[in-house]
C-alpha cells in the first residue's frame, strides 16, 4: 500500500501567531514538549477568532445540548444538574446566574460548531500532524475555573479578552499517556516556578504534563481559547505495527497458556518456555514489522478522521455539475490516494480517503486527479478518460465529502 497524505494552504501564519518570536525551527527543536513558551507580543489576529459578542450569541442563541457546557468554581467542576433542567435541556438563565456567582462558563470542542475556530483547527492539524481542538473559557473577575493541575495534551492559551494569572510550577517525570490525566490530591504539582499576568492578544504554551494555575487577574471577565493538541505518539505508532505485522505472523495469533496465568501442571508450559516464546515472537514481529504499511495506515485513518468540512456543497451539487466549472482544493482539507493489492489478487485498487470516506476509482482516473489535485485546481475538461460517467460521480463526491469547493 502506499498513501501520499498532503493539505492545501498554509498554515504557517496561525503558528507564528502562537510563537512569536520563535521560528518553526526553533520552536520544534527547543520548546516543544519540553517547556512552557510566552508569545513576546500580541497578535490582533486573536481578535478575528472570537469575542465576548460571540459567546453571548452561543449562549443565548445556539442550540446547546447538555455536551455543549459545562462549568466550574474555585477548582471544582458544578454538577449539570446546577444548571440544567431535568430533561437534561441547558437552563440558559441557571448558566448565567452561576457565572455571576462566579463560575466559570466552558464550552467545550466550540471549533465544531464555529466555522472560524473550525479553520483555525485544520490549518494547525497540518503542522503538528494531530488532531487540534478548542474549549473556550470565561471567567468572572476574582474566579478561577480549575486549581493546580496538568493536562495530558499540549495546549495552547489564547487570552482574547480581559486578563488571566498564569502560575508555572513543576514538570511530571516523562510525559503523560493520553488519558493519564491529573490526580489531586496524588501527583505532586512541585514548586512554583514563575508567575505573571497573560494579557489580552498574547499566546502561551504549556507541554503537557507541566502543572500550572490561571485565576483571573483584574476586574473584568477573562475570555482564553484553550487550544489542545492531541497528539499520536510513538507507543501508539508500535502497536499498529504489531498489528499490522501479525497478519503475516500465525503464531500471534495463537491464544496464551493458562500457564501464563495459574502457574504450569505437567506437559504444560513452563515460566520459561513462555518467556522463550514471547522473545521469539518480538524478533519475528521486528523481523516483519512494515513501516511503509504502518504510515500507510496511519495517514489514512488521520485524513479520514478529521472533521468534514462541506459549506458550498450543497449549493454547488444542487446548480449540478457541469462540464465548464471549475473547483478547487479547499484549504486544510487533507487527504490520501491509496493504492492496495485488489481482494482477489489480481491487480491493485485505487482510492483517495478523504474526511469520513474512502472514494475508490479506476487507475486511469486516480493518477490523472492525484496530479489535478496537488496543483489545486479541477475541472472535468482536464481529464483523458474513456468512462466520463465515473469521472462525473468521482468530482461530484468529492465536492460532496468537502475535499473540493467552486472556484
Amino acid at each position: 500500500m502506499t498513501v501520499t497524505t498532503t493539505a492545501k494552504g498554509s498554515a504557517s501564519d496561525v503558528l507564528d501567531m502562537l510563537i512569536a518570536p520563535l521560528s518553526r525551527a526553533e520552536f520544534f527543536a527547543d520548546v516543544y514538549e519540553r517547556r512552557v513558551h510566552r508569545a513576546s507580543r500580541s497578535s490582533r489576529a486573536v481578535d478575528d477568532l472570537l469575542s465576548m459578542d460571540r459567546i453571548d450569541e452561543v449562549i443565548s442563541d445556539s442550540e446547546l445540548p447538555p455536551a455543549a457546557i459545562s462549568m466550574a468554581k474555585s477548582g471544582e467542576s458544578i454538577p449539570a444538574s446546577d444548571f440544567t433542567f431535568d430533561n437534561g435541556v441547558v437552563d440558559r438563565g441557571a448558566v448565567l446566574d452561576n457565572f455571576r456567582d462566579g463560575a466559570t462558563i466552558i464550552l467545550p470542542q466550540l471549533h465544531f460548531a464555529d466555522g472560524k475556530l473550525y479553520q483555525f483547527c485544520l490549518a494547525l492539524e497540518r503542522e503538528f500532524g494531530a488532531r487540534v481542538q478548542t474549549n473556550i473559557y470565561l471567567t468572572p473577575p476574582g474566579s478561577t475555573g480549575f486549581g493546580i493541575h496538568y493536562d495530558d495534551h499540549d495546549v495552547f492559551v489564547i487570552q482574547v479578552s480581559g486578563a488571566k494569572q498564569w502560575e508555572i510550577y513543576g514538570d511530571r517525570e516523562g510525559l503523560p499517556y493520553k488519558g493519564e490525566g491529573f490526580r489531586k490530591g496524588h501527583d505532586d504539582t512541585g514548586e512554583l516556578r514563575d508567575s505573571f499576568v497573560l494579557n489580552a492578544g498574547e499566546c502561551l504554551y504549556v507541554p503537557r504534563g507541566t502543572a500550572h494555575r490561571a485565576p483571573n487577574h483584574g476586574d473584568e471577565p477573562s475570555l482564553h481559547i484553550t487550544v489542545g493538541i492531541l497528539v499520536q505518539t510513538w507507543a501508539e505508532f508500535m502497536l499498529e505495527a504489531v498489528a499490522e505485522a501479525s497478519l503475516r505472523i500465525p503464531d500471534l495469533r495463537h491464544s496464551l497458556p493458562r500457564s501464563l496465568f495459574f502457574g504450569a501442571e505437567p506437559g504444560e508450559p513452563t515460566d520459561a518456555d513462555n518467556e522463550a516464546t514471547f522473545r521469539a515472537l518480538i524478533r519475528q514481529i521486528a523481523e516483519t514489522a512494515n513501516f511503509d504499511a504502518t504510515r500507510a495506515a496511519f495517514s489514512g485513518n488521520f485524513a479520514r478522521a478529521q472533521g468534514t468540512r462541506t459549506r458550498g456543497a450543497l449549493l454547488a451539487l444542487a446548480k449540478g455539475i457541469a462540464p465548464g466549472d471549475r473547483f478547487r482544493v479547499r484549504e486544510h482539507i487533507l487527504y490520501s490516494f491509496v493504492t492496495s493489492p485488489a481482494e482477489n489478487g489480481e491487480g491493485e485498487e485505487h482510492a483517495v480517503v478523504v474526511a469520513g470516506s474512502s472514494v475508490p476509482m479506476s487507475a486511469d482516473l486516480a493518477g490523472q486527479l492525484q496530479a489535478r489535485i496537488a496543483e489545486g485546481s479541477v475541472g472535468l475538461e482536464d481529464f483523458s478518460v474513456a468512462d466520463q460517467e465515473e469521472l462525473s460521480d468521482i468530482v461530484g463526491t468529492l465536492v460532496a465529502y468537502g475535499l473540493l469547493e467552486p472556484a
